[in-house]
């Protein structure tokens, strides 16, 4: 698929085995013709191994853009050095490995990892498919300046996201809502530009920055937040005291929940109340009284209480109790995810995402993914991972 252009940049393009292009070529093109010898390139030393088949897609413009790759069979593999963007991505199946100067990260499904722009990598990857956005350092500096975030003057280096934050999917929230519009070659220009914004802004309020010196990122204050609220939500802590807790003033935590949790901190504080009620439930501890569960959590009003619950799980909290003591053989996990484990001993051999096992179990995918980890003590792509681990080595014995 040929580039389409304009004077911000824009581009679409399609790059596949299938189509004749060499692996190579998708390098070639990010790093505008750069010869790939290893004194001199941004990329080398990339390669696939034979019987690799792959598809990657961009999307976007010299700001951000957004990256499919899709790779079955063999492996690939290469160098990637400085760059001007930083790269943050989802694997959703496969394995990566990430080799930095001082340090190895092995990636596989599950939460966002960031890349910074001044990192160079080795990199060895199979069977991978990842979503993927990447932002010009320039763009990001940009808008932090609008923002009126202090940047170091040397390389922006990021941290990873704090698992409290990670679990909220804030990126990911905010992607599946603008990835349609970003997709759409038609929005160009402003539009285009203030989508660009919403995404660098959540990167920023997300991935906390290195060598800040003894200023505190939003990324940590946000953190400090959400942990407030979960180690406080019986107590129903005011706006005020959640604030204090993160160090930022009410406006500042207003602001910052808004843009990249799409919640007040108010409403933050009521579906983490929920989803506390909702664990109990499942675990059937009080199995004549939704009411008794509800008002250890400050509901008061049952009537409220009810529409809040239907609204954010699909079901009456009645339907959950019920669901959760009456298939209980093994005394520890509830029907929906006994439901999710049959389907993933089912699907072995298959494309199996989290999407997938949350449908055949009636659940959202976030929904799944905290209980599994309450009532298992792992993940379904975790589960699903040692699962086929075990059967090759039966097979090989």
């Amino acid at each position: 698929m040929p580039p389409i252009d304009d004077a911000n940049g824009f581009r679409k393009q399609r790059f596949t085995d299938a189509g004749g292009s060499d692996y190579t070529a998708i390098f070639r093109s990010e790093y505008s013709g750069q010869d790939l010898r290893r004194d001199t390139a941004v990329a080398s030393e990339t390669y696939a191994t034979a019987g690799t088949q792959y598809e990657y897609f961009v999307i976007g413009n010299d700001d951000l853009t957004l990256r499919r790759m899709n790779a079955r069979g063999g492996r690939r593999g290469g160098v990637i050095g400085p760059r001007d963007d930083h790269v943050v991505f989802w694997l959703q199946q496969g394995r990566l490995e990430m080799h930095f100067a001082d340090r190895t990260r092995i990636i596989e499904p599950g939460s966002p990892y960031i890349a910074s722009a001044s990192e160079a990598y080795r990199f060895e990857s199979e069977e991978t498919v990842y979503n993927g956005v990447h932002i010009s350092d320039a763009f990001l500096r940009k808008t932090a300046g609008e923002l009126g975030y202090p940047m170091p003057d040397g390389p922006v280096l990021f941290d990873q996201q704090d698992e409290r934050v990670a679990r909220r999917e804030p990126l990911r929230r905010l992607l599946s809502e603008v990835s349609p519009t970003l997709m759409d070659e038609r929005v160009r220009g402003a539009m285009r530009t203030a989508l660009n914004r919403r995404l660098a802004t959540v990167v920023l309020d997300t991935f906390p920055l290195r060598d800040r010196g003894d200023d505190v990122p939003t990324a940590s204050r946000l953190r400090d937040a959400i942990a407030f609220v979960e180690e406080h939500a019986r107590e129903r802590p005011s706006v005020p005291a959640i604030a204090a807790a993160a160090g930022l003033s009410e406006r500042g935590l207003q602001e910052v929940f808004a843009r990249t949790l799409g919640v007040t901190p108010n409403g933050f504080l009521r579906d983490q109340r929920l989803d506390e009620v909702r664990r109990e439930l499942l675990r059937g501890e009080s199995p004549n009284s939704v009411l008794e569960v509800a008002r250890r959590w400050r509901f008061t009003n049952p009537s409220r209480f009810a529409t809040a619950y239907r609204a954010r799980f699909g079901e009456d909290p009645s339907v959950t109790l019920r669901a959760a003591t009456s298939q209980r053989p093994d005394g520890r996990s509830s029907w929906r995810i006994r439901q999710a484990v049959a389907y993933i001993e089912n699907h072995l051999d298959d494309v199996c995402t989290v999407a997938d096992i949350a449908a055949a179990a009636g659940l959202r995918p976030r929904r799944l993914q905290q209980l599994f980890k309450e009532e298992r003590g792992t993940t379904p792509t975790a589960f699903l991972r040692d699962l086929r681990a075990l059967r090759r080595s039966g097979d090989r014995s």
